[in-house]
């Protein structure tokens, strides 16, 4: 069945797969990027988290209000964690310096990884994905994707004030 799986994956997914894989371990080492390429990554990462949300799931209260619980949990864990320390930006030759985490890495690998199981149930008809334990449980995980990356954005937007 895995092996039959892989072999039917359409050649875009492992593109997505091995560039987010790239990207991620680019992620790990400190670096130096200008202004657009530092923010395009979380602009990208939400636009997937949430295009991800409406494809899996329609839009419903259950799951707009499970995705929203997720953001709100990253925000307010926020509070506790006050990680702004390893971005600093440099305005006279407008260049964020970024230290290197492995949680970006593993953070996208998440997202790939949920929305490739995802479609993977969807394609076998899978009647887990009719369960409304399901879809709460997704729908969070997808608003703590969405929360996390918005929050990234918004740390190196400060960073800029």
């Amino acid at each position: 069945m895995m092996i039959e799986l892989f072999l039917n994956t359409p050649l875009y997914v492992y593109w997505i797969f091995f560039s987010l894989l790239f990207v991620g371990i680019l992620q790990t080492k400190e670096r130096k990027q200008g202004l657009l390429r530092a923010l395009i990554i979380p602009f990208i990462l939400i636009f997937l988290s949430v295009y991800a949300l409406f494809q899996d799931f329609s839009v419903s209260l259950l799951s707009i209000s499970s995705w929203v619980i997720g953001i709100l949990f990253i925000i307010i864990m926020k509070r506790f964690i006050k990680n702004q320390d390893n971005v600093n930006y440099s305005s006279s030759n407008k260049v964020f310096t970024i230290k290197g985490s492995y949680i970006p890495l593993f953070l996208m690998m998440l997202l790939f990884f949920t929305k490739y199981s995802i479609t993977v149930l969807q394609i076998t008809s899978s009647s887990l994905l009719d369960s409304s334990l399901f879809i709460i449980l997704l729908c969070l995980l997808y608003g703590i994707f969405t929360g996390v990356y918005i929050l990234r954005l918004f740390v190196l937007i400060n960073k800029l004030v």
